[in-house]
């Protein structure tokens, strides 16, 4: 508290000072004169008795504990006084560092919100989640397993280590209120808000005496959906609406941008009221699971007390969960497919950082250089190596904390623009923005900038040598210095190297992969999902002739060619991988080869454009009873038979209860994946199966999955109303939705390369600038520093062409140099790109040769204005100079 009072009252303690030191001159020169001494004696004495006054001030302020904030305050204002004085050079710098601090920040909050920043829940390390778990499965491939519906009541009722909950994706139709509409619906226990600690907006959550068959049906509206479609009203609580023929009364509405698995629910019911027969069946595994640990339980505790329910359960149903167990693993955010991304850019942009950093040292090195007298001077007066280098580190850090406050600025004014850049939907994107943990890390990047920009000019405070300083003139460069300012421009042009390649090689990817065939013709087809009449649904028998009635009906829309069902459309989410074998001897499931399963009716070889290489497609006469038949393409059919001619041969597939199947055709591959990442993927292989052979049992589940793909001779679009209206059916409750076109899939499937591809040429671009910017001014300065040098050559003959080879010389040695380093690291960000971007390949030599021409002829235009103004230096001015 002393410490703090005496830096507070230091300007009264100065005063007591200077008062305490008069007092003791004065006392001391009253006692000489009383010795006999004349007045002006005395006091001569006196103040050779106490010393140098300034000096016992020192002395005194070293004393108080003080000294060093007093001296960075010190510096503090002398920095801000030479910014003041040098507004241009401050300009450059702080702009340099704003832009450097600036994009590194916004990288950093996008990074912090989506893969950092905890889960929105309270105590959220206490949360985790449980999957099913056997040997046979192949999690790589498919994921991890949810579990049935009874596992998940057997341990919600054994576990003491968890509280669990459970939830369900589904989709329904709301036909009342308004319009009917799909909508997105989450089946839930009722406990799975107090389970993740969330309170509702409104009204209540389910109770546990709703959460089970025949109790009242009861619905809570999602946040966004209560806004768009009750205009937020509070008195929407206890009306009514219907959900697929049934009439819920709603209770609650969740929280605002309320999200467990990364989307927003419209709506959510008991799942305990469902009546669906799969869930009902220990062999089919829907109901994801998320728990949290009771107090004093640890996620071992719940590990070793599911792995005991697990085994009891293979134990009593022996022919369903055989071999079967849980797995508790802590709940993550679902962000694993732009993990990869976004640290690949937070890398970029670190990159035009550390360009930045150099460009400000070297021109900070450049200052001190000029300075050198003026440091050589204090050390002179009696500065120590330690306070000249704190004083040069303080005016780094001042530039540092400057830059880094507009750059915080220009972060805050991006992170809009980048998040609608982001191609589709950014996981937690409503946890994006600026927080305490931004500002430190903006505040660290600041501080680690001044640290590694001032170190530099602030080595070079002289320690000795001091006479040659102080007789030096202005214009006089040491080797150090030359050889540092080389060292700054060297790494600019190695990292601005390596933007440049990575910008390249995301530019030829993005060009290869556009003219690759998707393998459909995706010209005028219009794709969307359909949801079948609830009243349909719930009645087997009329699931096929209702499916008939939406193709008869929407092939006679004006403008429609033809018309198909599918249940998985290429280039858009959504796929069902299914293990085969050519024998009916099958291995176990994670020993069979997978191909990805596509129900189709007979019109989708011809509305989607695809070619077919050897037999038929399927036919009106492919009907349940008859021959099980599947057209494959041609990659399964490499895959499978090799060189033989697959027409005829035979497939077993146990996961489609149902089956063998007899090859009736071979088609051309579809790039199921997009165009980018089809070739990289781990199931590529496919073959179609018809929809009219589907057992009955299967109807319903696959009649929610299927979409309307049609081929039209106008703008697809444009025929979108008129097939809404036209396939409502009878009781008008049939829905069209997620309406879109296959050009509109596949170009999106390269919306991250294009995105990526943006980006890293802005972060090129600006590192092509930055570094410039450096070798102009590195090369403007060395000039200047040789332009006595410079006149002696042209007074003893050289001309202006020999002048300007002098000083370009200098710059391309320092460009081949840079070039040499950054192809080092261009190869690394070569190989950490075709590892996270799909469809980038290694770079090849038609690459480096755009790229680097590029850098090179930037490079020697900004060294040629300098070494122009060099060569028209008059002699007898320069000579002068000296």
């Amino acid at each position: 508290m002393n410490w703090w009072r005496r830096l507070w009252r230091r300007k009264q303690m100065e005063q007591q000072l200077e008062k305490e030191l008069r007092f003791h001159l004065e006392q001391h020169a009253n006692e000489l004169i009383a010795q006999g001494y004349n007045p002006e004696q005395a006091r001569r004495r006196a103040k050779l008795a106490l010393g140098g006054s300034e000096q016992v001030k020192e002395q005194c302020r070293d004393a108080r504990g003080t000294r060093w904030v007093e001296d960075l305050l010190q510096d503090i204002r002398f920095a801000l006084r030479l910014l003041r004085n040098n507004p241009g050079f401050a300009a450059v710098v702080l702009l340099t560092l704003a832009l450097g601090v600036g994009v590194t920040t916004v990288m950093f909050t996008v990074v912090n919100g989506v893969l950092l920043k905890p889960l929105p829940y309270p105590e959220p390390n206490r949360l985790v989640t449980v999957h099913g778990h056997t040997e046979t499965w192949n999690s790589q491939i498919y994921g991890e397993q949810n579990v049935a519906y009874p596992d998940f009541l057997d341990c919600q009722r054994e576990s003491r280590s968890l509280e669990i909950a459970g939830t369900l994706y589904n989709g329904a139709t709301l036909s009342e209120p308004g319009q009917p509409e799909y909508v997105d619906l989450r089946e839930i226990s009722s406990n799975l808000f107090s389970v993740l600690g969330v309170k509702l907006a409104q009204g209540r959550a389910f109770l546990p005496e709703e959460d089970r068959r025949g109790a009242g049906p009861v619905m809570i509206l999602g946040y966004s959906f209560w806004q768009q479609h009750f205009a937020g009203n509070p008195e929407v609580l206890g009306t009514s609406a219907v959900l697929d023929q049934k009439r819920y009364t709603v209770v609650g509405i969740a929280p605002a941008e309320f999200r467990l698995y990364g989307d927003e629910a419209d709506l959510y019911t008991p799942l305990g009221q469902d009546t669906a027969a799969y869930l009902q069946n220990r062999a089919v595994h829907p109901t994801a699971i998320v728990a949290r640990l009771r107090p004093g339980a640890t996620l071992a505790n719940a590990q070793a007390e599911l792995s005991l329910v697990g085994h009891h359960l293979a134990e009593e149903y022996a022919d369903t969960n055989g071999g079967r167990t849980f797995v508790v693993k802590p709940l993550r955010p679902p962000v694993d497919d732009v993990r990869s991304t976004l640290w690949l850019l937070l890398g970029a942009v670190s990159l035009v950082l550390l360009i930045a950093c150099a460009n400000v040292a070297s021109l900070l090195l450049a200052r001190a250089v000029s300075r050198e007298r003026e440091l050589s001077m204090r050390v002179a007066l009696g500065a120590s190596r330690g306070r000249l280098v704190r004083q040069c580190l303080t005016e780094s850090a001042v530039l540092a904390f400057a830059g880094g406050a507009f750059g915080v600025l220009l972060a805050a004014l991006g992170i809009g623009p980048f998040l609608t850049l982001w191609p589709g939907s950014l996981p937690r994107a409503q946890e994006v923005h600026l927080d305490w943990r931004v500002m430190l890390f903006a505040i660290v990047v600041s501080l680690l900038s001044g640290l590694l920009f001032g170190m530099a000019p602030a080595l070079r405070a002289p320690a000795r040598g001091l006479e040659q300083a102080l007789r030096a003139g202005a214009r006089t460069i040491e080797g150090t210095a030359r050889h540092l300012h080389g060292t700054f421009v060297i790494s600019e042009i190695a990292l601005a190297v390596v933007l440049l390649v990575a910008a390249g090689m995301l530019g030829r990817t993005l060009l290869r992969v556009s003219a690759l065939h998707p393998g459909v013709d995706i010209r005028n087809v219009l794709v969307t999902r359909m949801a079948l009449s609830p009243g349909v649904l719930a009645d087997p028998g009329k699931i096929r002739p209702a499916w008939q009635d939406v193709l008869s009906r929407a092939s006679r829309v004006p403008g429609v060619q033809s018309v198909a069902i599918v249940d998985t459309v290429p280039m858009r989410e959504g796929n069902n991988q299914i293990g085969y074998w050519t024998s009916a001897d099958v291995p176990p499931a994670n020993r069979r080869p997978v191909a990805l399963a596509t129900s189709v009716s007979p019109d989708y070889l011809k509305v989607m454009g695809i070619s077919l290489r050897r037999g038929r497609f399927f036919n009106d006469q492919d009907r349940m009873g008859g021959e099980l038949v599947v057209v494959i393409d041609d990659v399964l059919a490499q895959n499978a038979f090799g060189e033989q001619n697959p027409i005829g041969k035979r497939l077993w597939m146990p996961d489609m209860d149902y089956g063998p199947f007899t090859v009736v055709g071979v088609v051309g591959h579809v790039r199921h994946w997009g165009l980018a990442g089809d070739d990289q993927a781990q199931v590529r292989a496919q073959f179609y199966y018809p929809f009219s052979q589907l057992p009955d049992q299967s109807l319903r589940r696959w009649s929610e999955l299927m979409s309307v793909v049609a081929r039209t001779n106008l703008a697809p679009l444009s025929v979108v109303d008129s097939l809404r209206h036209e396939v409502r059916g009878v009781t008008g409750d049939q829905v069209l939705y997620e309406v879109r076109t296959m050009e509109q899939l596949a170009h999106g499937t390269l919306a991250r390369q294009r995105f990526l591809l943006l980006l890293f040429g802005i972060f090129a671009g600006l590192a092509l600038l930055l570094a410039c910017i450096g070798i102009y001014g590195v090369m403007a300065y060395l000039t200047g520093q040789r332009v006595p040098e410079i006149g002696v050559r042209m007074a003893l003959g050289a001309s202006p062409v020999d002048v300007i080879w002098l000083v370009l010389r200098e710059s391309i040695g320092m460009i081949c140099v840079g070039l040499g380093v950054g192809l080092f690291g261009a190869v690394a960000a070569a190989h950490l790109l075709e590892h996270l971007v799909e469809g980038v390949r290694r770079a090849d030599l038609s690459t480096l040769a755009i790229m680097i021409p590029v850098l090179v002829i930037a490079a020697l235009l900004a060294s040629f204005v300098p070494a122009r103004r060099a060569s028209r230096v008059d002699p007898m001015t320069a000579l002068r100079q000296e």
